[in-house]
């Protein structure tokens, strides 16, 4: 089942619960070791986070600096994807689709960016997501979404058809009509910054929301009450049965 087709079935029903960047284990999440870990727990999709190489390979990795959880230090734009690959498991991104797509596990690709450094790579950036996605046919497998608003309008030029997400971290005088802008499907924002009201209007005006990251109870509790349509979770082999009961027990 592609991911549109579950949200089709599930909306309004049940919350679809994905991993974020697989899940947390001691397997470095990102990784497709980490992604095999929960691929057969009925996730709805698992989040993972692309940035380009120093050769313009799309490589799947969430930090901006290799420092933090590889032998390497600099930025993954600093090598190549041979030398990165050497140095520590890491993955492509076409190597990320045709795992999921061959598993038919649905992704979600948040584009990584941080402008003043990644600002010429961008475009380029762009173009191999775009690529990878349709080698992959994994358009209805997945959205793409992010901070870089410039960036995700160029894929959808590119192909038409993916699903954007956008990440909103702010309130918007009109969230509507930044979406209908944006040719976008999904808002992203931290449950903090939504309520009722906007999740609401959201709906009505045909839209998705997705209300991450979410690893406890009371925030599971939160995302039901407002009625987002997907959430992501560190712990999602925790959080999905769990979503499963408390709903279960709001449907007697």
């Amino acid at each position: 089942m592609t991911l549109f087709e579950e949200i089709a079935q599930s909306r309004g029903k049940q919350l679809l619960v994905g991993g974020h960047r697989g899940h947390l284990s001691r397997v470095r999440e990102n990784t497709l070791e980490n992604f095999a870990e929960v691929a057969g727990l009925g996730l709805s999709h698992i989040e993972i986070d692309v940035q380009l190489s120093k050769d313009q390979v799309a490589m799947v990795y969430h930090d901006l600096d290799l420092g933090e959880r590889s032998p390497l230090q600099g930025r993954v734009a600093d090598y190549t994807a041979a030398e990165l690959k050497a140095a520590f498991s890491i993955n492509t991104l076409d190597e990320c689709l045709a795992w999921c797509r061959k598993r038919e596990l649905p992704a979600a690709l948040e584009i990584k960016c941080e402008l003043l450094q990644m600002a010429p790579t961008m475009p380029r950036l762009a173009e191999e997501i775009a690529r990878s996605v349709e080698a992959h046919d994994f358009a209805e497998y997945s959205f793409i979404f992010g901070t870089d608003y410039r960036t995700l309008r160029q894929i959808k030029r590119l192909l038409p058809a993916v699903h954007l997400g956008l990440i909103v971290p702010f309130v918007p005088a009109d969230p509507v009509r930044l979406m209908e802008e944006m040719e976008a499907e999904i808002y992203l924002c931290y449950i903090d910054n939504l309520c009722p009201d906007l999740v609401a209007q959201l709906h009505r005006a045909g839209y998705l929301v997705d209300g991450s990251v979410i690893n406890s109870e009371g925030r599971l509790r939160q995302a039901l009450a407002l009625g987002v349509d997907l959430i992501e979770s560190d712990h999602p082999e925790e959080m999905l049965p769990l979503c499963r009961q408390l709903e279960a027990q709001t449907n007697r």
